[in-house]
């Protein structure tokens, strides 16, 4: 009789002991269930962070290449000398490139881009004027220049290849169109 009540005894204390075991061992899965769930919640937010930045600076992007569309369109109106105009051409025809390649990517990533530039140029009724056409010349190289900023900071934001692409065939399309626009500056300042 005393082997069975010691033998209940051991049989007692080794469940206790297991159950005691188990217990430890699920508190710890949980610990380590719960600190993997919010890695991963921390995970998903940088994502969506990241997702926000690109779409926000893309939309920058965007809005500053229809305004340089504009302005150059605008110039080709108001400067005389064929060289010049040649050059807006060509600044314009480049950006509505770029333009393009930003709806790509834009369509892409699912973010919608207007297609409409904010910016008014009001022409004075003397438009042949020195100034203002310095003055819309400095405006659009202002514009190229925030472009340039702008690709620089997405691509110290981005990770995804699209952008990435984006930004590489944009950056020497956008540093040519600058080059063109103080060319266009020299001319104008030397030919007065």
């Amino acid at each position: 009789m005393k082997y069975f009540k010691n033998r209940r005894v051991t049989v007692l204390i080794f469940c206790t002991v297991l159950l005691i075991a188990l217990s430890f061992i699920s508190c710890d899965e949980l610990i380590t269930n719960k600190h993997q769930e919010k890695k991963k919640t921390e995970q998903t937010n940088q994502t969506i962070s990241t997702n926000k930045n690109e779409a926000k600076l893309l939309l920058m992007l965007s809005k500053d290449n229809q305004d340089v569309i504009k302005l150059s369109k605008a110039l080709q109106n108001i400067i005389s000398k064929a060289p010049n105009v040649a050059l807006a051409k060509k600044i314009e025809q480049t950006h509505l490139e770029i333009a393009e390649d930003f709806h790509e990517v834009a369509s892409d990533k699912l973010i919608s881009i207007p297609n409409y530039s904010e910016i008014t140029i009001k022409q004075p009724l003397d438009s042949d004027t020195q100034d203002y056409k310095i003055k819309t010349l400095k405006k659009l190289e202002s514009k190229i220049d925030n472009q340039l900023f702008l690709l620089d900071k997405l691509s110290k934001t981005t990770n995804s290849p699209d952008f990435k692409t984006l930004i590489g065939k944009a950056d020497s399309k956008i540093e040519e169109t600058l080059k063109k626009t103080k060319r266009i500056i020299n001319n104008l300042i030397t030919n007065s």
